[in-house]
């Protein structure tokens, strides 16, 4: 049987969301931030996303914790940090490299 766990990333990825560097234009990157904290929702990492994982984005985890977050605290669902910069680029639906 599998644990549950929360994927968090350990840093900013290159491109991550909150930094100069990401994949998006400034404007929708606001507009990404609002809507999660609006919504009280994580965002997802793309490159944890690229790797087939939910992996929860560590620069918007940094402007506010989600509330799955603070549940997986409050249930003492481990959380797991990961590093989004040295995950596999592309995984395909039975999780192998593709």
């Amino acid at each position: 049987m599998m644990e549950t766990e929360l994927l968090l990333a350990a840093n900013k990825c290159g491109q991550c969301l909150t930094t100069p560097n990401r994949i998006v234009p400034s404007q929708r990157a606001s507009e990404i931030i609002r809507d999660c904290m609006r919504n009280d929702v994580h965002f997802q990492c793309h490159k944890g996303s690229a790797a087939g994982l939910n992996v929860y984005c560590r620069g918007v985890h940094e402007v506010r914790p989600s509330q799955a977050y603070r549940f997986a605290l409050a249930c003492r669902i481990p959380i797991r940090e990961v590093d989004p910069d040295s995950l596999p680029a592309h995984r395909d639906a039975d999780g192998g490299a593709a």
